[in-house]
């Protein structure tokens, strides 16, 4: 079997089917792959191929393809099969399908993630949960009635200790004593040491970034947010700064004739909360620009624009933000 060429082998993927042995010519030029019951002939020099339904490569001799048809007369004779030749010099207009955009078609869609809420994976802080005056007053008149009865519980084992009948005072005393007390402790201690997380989140995501992207100039990008409705026990805050970039991917060749996706960052900006611009939201605000390098492999590559957000204070480099860029044409 002859070596495919890397596009060969990628243009039989694209058919949905798994190349099998191949031929090329002796000059290199044609290649004939099998595919599905099919042969796959490309030109390499012209970047153009041919299918031909129904036959098997079965090797070349010059410029022409040898290929074999396998038919079954009938259910009780053995199969047979012919030769045909095909000539892949002067044919005609239709005969060649122009070659595929290779890679606009390796090159993977982009997945935009735009959720609606989103909270943050770094360490959830904690912190002392803010009183009213009235907050705390409530506390004070709920702490004297537990003290009052654990005072009460007190008196009536002293009561106790005149002897006589006085003696059942113990039978109230203690419980009374022993469980408000308890609850007397337990009550101020876990009051005065409250504490709330802080859950860092937003929700109602809007990132702008214009209507278009131009390489070379600077891109406003901004995002707008509100912050989810805290839970009991919690208070949401927004994150203090996100980091903003600009990702270039594109499909860049490999030293052995493949292609390979190259996801490349040609801009970091960090962007600041700013909870004053709208009532009610914060804003995310920065500037990206890309520049591409002169010894750039994929400057001039076809390539897909996106911006990513990311958390600075979480660990890792996923987004929890993509979206997309159109890509305008030159000033």
């Amino acid at each position: 079997m002859s070596r495919l060429h890397p596009s060969v082998a990628l243009i039989a993927h694209l058919s949905g089917h798994t190349p099998g042995y191949g031929h090329a010519s002796s000059d290199g030029r044609y290649q004939a792959v099998e595919i599905g019951g099919a042969t796959l002939a490309v030109d390499l020099q012209e970047r153009r191929l041919h299918r031909a339904p129904g036959v098997y490569p079965r090797g070349f001799d010059g410029a022409v393809l040898e290929v074999e048809g396998e038919e079954t007369a009938t259910a009780y004779l053995p199969a047979w099969t012919d030769l045909q030749r095909i000539s892949l010099e002067d044919t005609p207009e239709d005969f060649w399908s122009p070659w595929p955009a290779l890679r606009d078609a390796v090159r993977p869609p982009l997945t935009e993630l735009r959720p609606a809420a989103w909270t943050s994976a770094a360490p959830q802080a904690t912190e002392r949960v803010r009183r009213s005056a009235g907050d705390w007053l409530a506390w004070l008149v709920a702490l004297a009635v537990l003290a009052f009865f654990a005072l009460f519980g007190f008196n009536a084992i002293t009561w106790a200790l005149a002897g006589g009948w006085s003696w059942l005072w113990l039978a109230a005393g203690l419980p009374v004593f022993g469980a408000f007390s308890a609850l007397t402790v337990f009550f101020s201690v876990t009051t005065l040491r409250e504490r709330r997380r802080v859950r860092v989140a937003l929700q109602d995501m809007t990132l702008e970034c214009g209507e278009g992207f131009r390489v070379g100039e600077p891109l406003d990008v901004r995002l707008l947010a509100t912050l989810p409705r805290a839970l009991r026990g919690e208070r949401t805050e927004g994150p203090d700064r996100l980091t903003a970039r600009l990702v270039r991917r594109s499909v860049q060749g490999r030293p052995d004739g493949g292609w390979m996706v190259v996801d490349d960052c040609l801009d970091v900006a960090v962007a600041f909360r700013d909870d004053t611009t709208h009532p009610g939201r914060v804003l995310y605000a920065c500037e990206l620009c890309a520049r591409p390098a002169l010894g750039d492999p994929g400057r001039n590559a076809p390539a897909q624009w996106f911006v990513e957000l990311h958390d600075a204070a979480a660990a890792g480099d996923t987004p929890f933000f993509i979206t997309g860029l159109r890509l305008l044409a030159a000033r």
